[in-house]
């Protein structure tokens, strides 16, 4: 034999080469992603895809589709109404973007902190998330219709004088759906930051117990800062979420009045499937996934030169 050839042990196979066992493995590793990348094509890229298409079409699901070039997109720049359900959406998105990313947090360090029934209190404010979303919905409904439950406690208490129309007044709607969406996902967020809490080393609690820092210095020197990570996780799904709230609007308010509460994601479902214009309502989809994914990588970007 010569001196190039590949020695062996007696009784040991001669092992493949290194590349040969890399291609191996990596095709093992594609086989078995084929399921997922199947049903991410068939239920993600594909619907996508076609909707882009769909957008550039005059189509009412009767007919056969006929192509109009980027006429529906024009319409968009001259609807007043989806102006509005932009504006909405933006209200909507900010207030319970805002809301989901604060107000849990310092509950999260409360719980954390080791409170008194403290299990008691996780559950609670976790519930809201189990139950399902239209359930949810129509009792809130019921809860702030002009003669119910919040108006009675509010008159009964001699806050208001006379019922206050939640969800008939445009002043209120779109507040009242943002307050029940907030209410609804609370307990998500609060799973995060107590997942990221649990993450922290307790040496940093006693260092600032020993050093003669209260709660507040600690939570706003020790905790924020070592949370960034689940802070941005936050906003971004609270978010994406926000941007495409329907259920909360198709059972409170069905988008009224006059509007007052409709939101884009809503508007997209009324264009297509009311009024049957689904070329329409692809291009407000493609717009709204441009204008949420643009807004995502900013914020991602944001976070990343801030840290």
């Amino acid at each position: 034999m010569s001196g190039t050839a590949l020695r062996t042990r007696p009784g040991r196979a001669a092992r493949p080469p290194r590349a040969w066992r890399a291609v191996r493995d990596s095709r093992w590793g594609w086989l078995l992603a084929v399921p997922a990348v199947g049903l991410i094509g068939g239920f993600v890229l594909y619907p996508a895809l076609n909707t882009l298409l769909f957008s550039f079409t005059d189509f009412n699901g009767l007919t056969p589709a006929s192509f109009v070039g980027t006429r529906q997109y024009e319409a968009l720049a001259t609807d007043a109404v989806f102006h509005r359900t932009l504006l909405n959406s933006a209200l909507i998105t900010v207030t319970v973007t805002v809301l989901l990313v604060c107000l849990p947090l310092p509950v999260a360090y409360w719980i954390h902190r080791g409170i008194p029934f403290r299990r008691f209190f996780r559950t609670v404010l976790y519930l809201p998330v189990v139950v399902p979303i239209i359930v949810s919905s129509v009792a809130w409904k019921w809860m702030l219709d002009d003669n119910g439950l919040v108006n009675h406690v509010l008159v009964s208490l001699g806050i208001t004088r006379e019922p206050v129309s939640w969800l008939s007044d445009p002043g209120w709607a779109i507040w009242s759906v943002a307050g029940v969406i907030v209410w609804r996902a609370f307990g998500i967020y609060l799973l995060i930051y107590l997942a990221g809490l649990a993450t922290l080393p307790g040496e940093h609690f006693e260092a600032a117990a020993i050093d003669g820092a209260g709660h507040v210095r600690t939570f706003a020197n020790i905790v924020v800062p070592q949370l960034r990570g689940s802070i941005v996780l936050s906003s971004v799904i609270a978010f994406v979420a926000a941007m495409r709230t329907f259920d909360e609007i198709y059972v409170l308010t069905g988008g009224g009045p006059v509007n007052a509460s409709k939101n884009t994601a809503y508007y997209i479902w009324e264009s297509a499937f009311s009024f049957f214009k689904f070329g329409y309502g692809s291009a407000m989809a493609v717009v709204l996934l441009a204008l949420v994914l643009g807004l995502v990588l900013l914020g991602l970007r944001l976070a990343r030169v801030a840290r």
